[in-house]
């Protein structure tokens, strides 16, 4: 028997409407998500927050490069400040991190490349860490010692 055929276009990553694709393997998707606008120097960034285990533990997995901006982010925040190690297990896409202490100052950013699941240190006690598209860093002079404003509202929910 004959089989139908959609011949409807993939509808685009980012419509002008804001809403992300669905992605069927990830667990949160990113229009779920909480977002908050946090600034390093004159740059600010649409950021997603995660702040439960389950939610760091998925971070930006399965996404493309096409599913964010250079002006979107993802904060993971903790309850308590301690030594962090990211990897990049499932993570398709180069991404920079930046770990971040509990004085709001980033204490390393470093470029991790996608797939590489080689533990990445923060080298110091951060509460946060913010991945960020690879090369960005490079691109607006991002690095260790600047100041992040992140809002109060961005607190770990367990």
């Amino acid at each position: 028997s004959a089989q139908a055929v959609n011949l409807q276009p993939n509808p685009p990553a980012t419509p002008a409407n804001g809403t992300h694709r669905n992605n069927p393997r990830r667990l949160y998707q990113l229009d779920e998500l909480q977002l908050v606008k946090i600034k390093i120097g004159t740059h600010e960034f649409n950021t997603w927050v995660m702040d439960t285990e389950s939610k760091r533990q998925e971070g930006m997995m399965f996404l493309k490069n096409e599913d964010f901006k250079d002006t979107d982010a993802m904060i993971f925040v903790f309850n308590k400040p301690q030594e962090l190690g990211f990897w990049m297990q499932n993570t398709l896409v180069d991404l920079d991190i930046a770990y971040v202490n509990e004085r709001k100052t980033i204490i390393r950013a470093v470029t991790m490349k996608g797939l590489d699941e080689t533990s990445v240190p923060s080298h110091g006690l951060a509460k946060y860490a913010i991945e960020f598209r690879g090369g960005l860093f490079k691109k607006l002079g991002i690095r260790s010692g600047q100041k992040v404003e992140i809002p109060s509202s961005v607190v770990a929910k367990d």
